[in-house]
């Protein structure tokens, strides 16, 4: 692994040239997003203002993840309407959201909805691109579906990551932060020029925090988080036309985590009689288990990738991404909720290996005809082993234990062609449009079969499926600019994801699920007013999906949970979604956005019943499954409103150059069903969250501190409400680090 990292460092040291840079450098991470006041963002993969892309874009910059103290992918939900992060017992399972649309990825042969895309590579799970959010020159959240340019896994959208690039003049910075739950984060960066045309940039961070889940069994603290890693950058420029950027890069997580509590009691006396003895009151606010089995994630996530740009003649760029992407990921929860070994061992055991390769041409801008073109490859190995092994709560001689493991091999293979073009009819009106054929193919080999010493619980299973899909996605729109300061626009798109299997721990027979296509219609105004003091955009939008594909929980007639993936016919997400932006001067600024979404399905006969549910609720009994008409119900983790809104003010306090500043932030998040099959029992109720920063500055801006507090009203809430393992009616639930009111510290040192 390190050697492949060196690897990619020295294919750029091997090279030589006499070319003086002449361009102004880079500038830091967190200014990196902004020209004067302008937002720069790659979201139609040519470098544009926000202002200009015609579709719903939200931005955060470096700069804006350190205010807040956003370090985690899960937390961007608090600072981005229309964006969802649903959390899971393991890496694997956790799935992102946008506009109410996100498959989570318990099947290893489905892949998500929401495309991670970092440095211009598509990450293949989106469980391999959750890593920890440092040294980012911006993330940008591109809404809807974006089929043509970015293809693949795009059909709800894309969650587009910028690291910062290395700068030729020398700097860096150092930044601790201390917080709740003994957490203590460290980064460090620096960059410069080695040579007149070679400059690098280095990166750190390390990261750990004690459990804010007390396991009763052994006074341990579980749900805690120990990481750390790495990223390198090379950027060498030969000439003036050409461009080079190599990066590699590092993670590794080994941790406690991550464990369910039991919100309520269901039909197995047993749960309750043990989990009661040991002192555990369930409910909303439960933050406490007894458990005698291991809990733990450890994992490796690395890769690089080498980007060469060459403009040539007419000002045409030949753009080259060529990525590979390692994940490693092992994990196991005592899933018995009790002290007792029922359930003790329930690991999985992921490795994945991804490449990518990207060759496209763009036009120069500001020209009357904009075009880019290109072909993208992927290439993706996936094997998952799962396993559980216990008693199952079955009447079994003393020490025979019951078993069902799994093994899966996934290989993917993804090819398209796309185009993209813009021609601006006048300095007023331009019309767009865009085209990508993809082809997909994925095979599959699922096993099923017991672990040694035990007995099979279910059939053994040995299958080989594979498909090919095929597809056109597109898009085509106008865009207007009546004055300087707005721009209005209309576009309608069509997208695409792959179709799979429903290879996991509980199938018996791989069944085939179908292809996912959105069709979207869009229409939005971007303005900047008042001088550009004040930036307002706002979208209208119109999804409608076809075969959607959906993640279903219920419970086996073993008390155990089973997991399906299923399609879910039609569904249709629309609303309104709006970002404002105003400078007040004097060291003052207002943000916020908000989003009011209605995600229904307009064709969901074959939905699962939730435990429980009754005939006159809905429930179908036939053919040895219950079943219920979700048509015209709305979706699971799709808010109807959510919103945010941020005050910051800083000013400068002496004639040296000291400043002070202070921060207040609110996200709204509107309630919702955390069930596919809208158990009521899975409502979490709407909520707030209160954030909170003051801070100063010394002159030159080397040393700033600042004290935090996040969750200041103390707001309990929880990603995800399921029915508990081997308790049948029972409700447990998942809950994020920032369920708690937590204060902190953070001092950062530039130079």
């Amino acid at each position: 692994m390190k050697s492949i990292f060196v690897a990619l460092m020295g294919s750029t040291l091997l090279a030589s040239g006499a070319h003086a840079q002449d361009t102004a450098p880079l500038s830091a991470s967190e200014n990196a997003s902004v020209a004067g006041d302008e937002i720069v963002v790659t979201a139609q993969k040519r470098e544009q203002s926000l202002q200009d892309v015609p579709l719903s874009v939200a931005v955060l910059s470096g700069e804006q993840l350190s205010n807040r103290n956003i370090t985690e992918i899960s937390q961007l939900q608090t600072t981005t309407p229309n964006f969802s992060f649903q959390g899971s017992n393991n890496p694997r399972g956790a799935g992102l959201a946008i506009r109410g649309i996100g498959t989570n990825n318990f099947s290893s042969a489905i892949e998500g909805s929401v495309g991670i895309v970092i440095d211009g590579v598509p990450i293949g799970r989106q469980g391999a691109g959750m890593t920890d959010l440092f040294d980012i020159q911006r993330i940008e959240v591109l809404r809807g579906p974006q089929g043509t340019l970015f293809g693949k896994n795009a059909s709800a959208g894309v969650l587009n990551i910028v690291t910062t690039d290395p700068s030729y003049s020398w700097g860096g910075k150092v930044q601790a932060t201390y917080g709740e739950f003994d957490e203590f984060v460290l980064r460090g960066t620096v960059t410069g020029g080695l040579t007149s045309n070679l400059a690098f940039r280095a990166s750190a961070y390390r990261t750990k925090r004690d459990g804010y889940i007390h396991n009763r069994f052994d006074d341990s603290r579980l749900n805690d988080r120990d990481e750390w890693g790495g990223r390198a950058k090379l950027l060498w420029e030969p000439a003036d036309n050409i461009r080079v950027l190599v990066a590699g890069d590092y993670s590794s997580r080994d941790a406690a985590c991550c464990m369910w509590t039991i919100r309520s009691f269901g039909n197995n006396a047993d749960i309750r009689n043990r989990v009661t003895a040991a002192g555990i009151v369930p409910g909303p606010d439960n933050r406490e288990v007894a458990l005698d089995g291991r809990t733990f994630i450890r994992q490796e996530t690395y890769g690089g990738s080498v980007q060469v740009d060459i403009e040539g003649t007419g000002g045409i760029t030949v753009t080259s991404i060529t990525g590979l992407r390692w994940w490693d990921a092992t994990d196991n929860n005592d899933a018995d909720q009790r002290p007792t070994p029922v359930l003790n061992i329930n690991n999985g055991d992921s490795r994945q290996r991804q490449f990518t390769q990207e060759l496209r041409l763009t036009s120069p801008s500001g020209e009357p005809f904009e075009w880019v073109g290109g072909l993208f490859l992927f290439n993706q190995d996936y094997e998952l082993g799962n396993s559980q092994q216990g008693t199952f709560d079955q009447p079994l001689p003393p020490g025979v234990q019951l078993s069902r493991a799994i093994f899966v091999e996934n290989d993917t293979q993804n090819f398209a062609a796309f185009a993209d073009a813009t021609y601006h009819l006048s300095d007023q009106f331009n019309v767009f449009g865009g085209l990508r054929y993809t082809v997909e193919r994925l095979n599959t080999h699922f096993r099923r079969f017991a672990n040694p010493g035990t007995i099979l619980l279910g059939p053994n299973v040995d299958q080989k499926m594979k498909r090919v899909d095929g597809a056109w996605t597109w898009r085509m729109g106008a865009q207007f600019r009546p004055t300087e300061e707005v721009t209005l626009y209309g576009s309608v798109a069509r997208g695409f994801k792959g179709g799979g299997f429903n290879a996991l721990q509980d199938s018996t027979l791989l069944r085939t699920v179908e292809p996912e296509i959105p069709t979207s219609y869009e229409f939005g105004a971007k303005t900047e007013l008042f001088d550009r003091r004040v930036r307002f955009n706002i979208a209208f939008f119109s999804t409608d999906f076809d075969d959607f594909q959906a993640q279903a929980i219920g419970v086996s007639d073993t008390g155990t949970l089973v997991f399906d993936v299923i399609n879910a016919g039609s569904l249709r997400t629309r609303g309104i979604e709006a970002d404002v932006d105003i400078n007040m001067g004097s060291g003052l600024r207002l943000m916020g956005g908000a989003a009011y979404t209605r995600a229904k399905y307009t064709d969901f006969a074959g939905a699962p019943c939730y435990f429980g549910q009754t005939v006159a609720q809905g429930c179908i009994v036939s053919g040895g499954q219950a079943r219920q008409d979700l048509t015209g119900k709305e979706l699971a983790m799709a808010p109807k409103f959510t919103a945010n809104a941020s005050a910051r003010y800083e000013t400068e306090v002496s004639a040296a150059g000291a400043s002070v500043f202070g921060q207040l932030s609110f996200a709204y998040r509107g309630s919702t069903f955390t069930a596919l099959d809208l158990d009521p029992k899975s409502v979490q109720k709407a909520y707030g969250l209160l954030d909170a920063q003051i801070g100063f500055a010394l002159p030159g801006d080397r040393l700033r501190a600042w004290i935090w507090g996040k969750n200041l009203t103390d707001k309990s809430f929880v990603e995800l409400i399921y029915d508990t393992p081997l308790d049948t009616g029972g409700q447990s639930q998942f809950f994020p680090s920032t369920a708690a009111r937590q204060f902190g510290a953070t001092v950062e040192y530039r130079f």
